[in-house]
């Protein structure tokens, strides 16, 4: 397997073997004028709570990986998403975070809560969301019947060539925004 390539955007040789591209924050982080930030969102690596302007409502962000298959090889490619899960959601998930057994837990439905360049608006695309432990990520499953271009990618899998694209754009374009 070739991790290291030179790249068609700078030139230099890059080893992309270890990048997958990912999101800092959900993309209503950066919907909160900077200097509200602080008072409106409650936010971590792993989950995020952004309060509406008036305080009235409460969104609630938890971080995933979508594991996409790679095709013809043993491995895939992890996306690190945010997705919006409902308020009762948040708060189990939030009790069990630290519990071994917490990968019992039944799924909890979900939304995609990041715009992924390149495909139409990926924000809102339904999903399921698995608890997988202490030390992991939640995992997450987008809707079995989605014909979004992303979603249909994820089920059934990508080229290598593909995985690569997607792993410059952590190199040359963060996935945020500013």
């Amino acid at each position: 397997m070739i991790s290291r390539v030179r790249c068609s955007i700078c030139g230099a040789e890059h080893d992309l073997g270890q990048i997958e591209p990912s999101f800092r924050w959900p993309d209503a982080y950066f919907a909160v004028p900077p200097e509200k930030r602080q008072g409106r969102i409650n936010g971590s690596d792993e989950a995020c709570l952004i309060a509406s302007a008036d305080g009235q409502d409460l969104a609630c962000f938890v971080r995933v990986i979508l594991k996409v298959p790679i095709i013809d090889e043993r491995r895939s490619i992890g996306w690190g998403l945010w997705v919006e899960v409902d308020q009762e959601a948040y708060w189990r998930i939030a009790s069990v975070w630290n519990d071994p057994n917490q990968s019992a837990e039944p799924p909890f439905a979900c939304t995609v809560a990041n715009d992924i360049r390149g495909y139409p608006s990926t924000r809102g695309l339904p999903g399921i969301i698995q608890l997988q432990g202490p030390r992991l990520r939640p995992s997450l499953a987008l809707a079995p019947d989605s014909t979004h271009p992303f979603a249909t990618e994820a089920r059934s899998g990508v080229p290598f060539e593909r995985a690569l694209e997607w792993r410059t754009w952590v190199l040359h374009e963060w996935l945020d925004r500013p």
